[in-house]
């Protein structure tokens, strides 16, 4: 299906509706109203790159609300069906919620700067890019788990539950994938990945979890002690608590050794923008390296090839895969038996995770 809703975009480019950046796409920037950008990224992640970005095109303003994946689609449609000011771009980490707005026409087909330098999968279709390629890893207490408590793989965390059941038993913590589009997508791709394996974890780790659907709070109550760990959180989420993630005295992580689901944040310009032209602009600089470099000094995760890991506070898309293997890294991708497979597989993870609140 993925393949097929590609094709039929990609024919309609054929037809002359792809566009990119007109040359005089700066002078037009300078005559339009800033941009307005909906997403679920939080605002101090996303300021390191809009600063940037601005001392570049300093008369451009750039407001980012952070409205969560699914509002974010559902706010524009509503904003843009009656001609009020909306979203210029989106940035939300949603496969599901892109595949329906692709499908809707809602999309800009637009060709950024650069676009074929770009891996192959971070432009799923046209005018989708991917702002970062984020891990969901295994975040736990370090006052609270010796070092050999510490799991660094989903099977260690499974043994230590049956083995230290009085630190992990109701003592973790995960996004819940009946609440959540962006949980709902890792643990998709987890269950398709890993096939009964990973419904025997569930099994195993759901009556065990208390599954949240905010992934501020979770790193909170890990900090806090009321939780020891969190497996597939989010690196943004953590990473003001930890900026320093080695000298942090309470919080530490690790990349999921047997299996680390990897999201892609796509990000692109929206059919009814009133600011196409700075929408270009910023395209374009989030996909180059300069953007890139930018993205993760707010704790996000570069894939561009030409980002090293020594120029990154945290990592690279590459630096995963060489620490894990490319068979462990698990790219949640824009899978369209994802959004068939929804109802079937929500109800049976729900079995598993009976403290979930659908």
């Amino acid at each position: 299906m993925l393949k097929k809703l590609s094709t039929l975009l990609c024919a309609s480019l054929s037809l002359g509706s792809a566009w990119s950046a007109a040359p005089g796409a700066i002078e037009q920037s300078k005559k339009e109203h800033g941009l307005v950008i909906y997403g679920n990224v939080a605002a101090e992640n996303f300021a390191p790159l809009v600063e940037s970005f601005r001392a570049k095109y300093p008369w451009i303003t750039v407001q980012t609300l952070d409205v969560g994946p699914a509002p974010a689609f559902e706010r524009y449609l509503t904003e843009s069906s009656v001609n009020r000011r909306s979203a210029d771009l989106i940035a939300a980490a949603s496969p599901t919620g892109w595949l329906r707005f692709v499908k809707r026409g809602e999309l800009e087909p637009y060709v950024a700067e650069g676009n074929a330098q770009l891996p192959d999968w971070s432009r799923p279709f046209p005018g989708l890019y991917t702002l970062s390629s984020d891990p969901l890893v295994i975040v736990y207490n370090k006052l609270l788990l010796k070092p050999a408590q510490q799991p660094t793989s989903i099977a260690q965390l499974r043994a230590l539950l049956k083995s230290n059941p009085a630190d992990f038993a109701g003592r973790m913590t995960t996004y819940d994938a009946l609440r959540h589009p962006f949980a709902y997508a890792a643990h998709w791709t987890y269950a398709k990945a890993r096939g009964e394996y990973a419904w025997e974890t569930f099994r195993e780790l759901g009556p065990a979890t208390r599954p949240e659907g905010g992934g501020a709070s979770m790193v909170e109550k890990v900090a806090a002690g009321e939780y020891t760990t969190i497996y597939f959180s989010s690196p943004l989420t953590f990473y003001k608590s930890m900026k320093d993630m080695k000298s942090s005295p309470v919080l530490g992580w690790n990349l999921i050794e047997d299996g680390t689901p990897v999201m892609m944040r796509g990000i692109g310009i929206t059919k009814k923008s009133q600011n196409k032209a700075s929408a270009q602009l910023f395209l374009d600089y989030v996909v180059s390296r300069e953007g890139q470099l930018a993205a993760a000094r707010g704790g996000m995760t570069p894939y561009r090839p030409d980002v090293k890991p020594d120029e990154v506070p945290f990592l690279t898309y590459d630096a995963i895969r060489n620490r894990i293997g490319d068979k462990n890294v698990l790219l949640i991708k824009y899978d369209e038996e994802m959004v068939s497979d929804m109802k079937r597989f929500s109800d049976k993870w729900h079995a598993a995770y009976r403290f979930a609140k659908p």
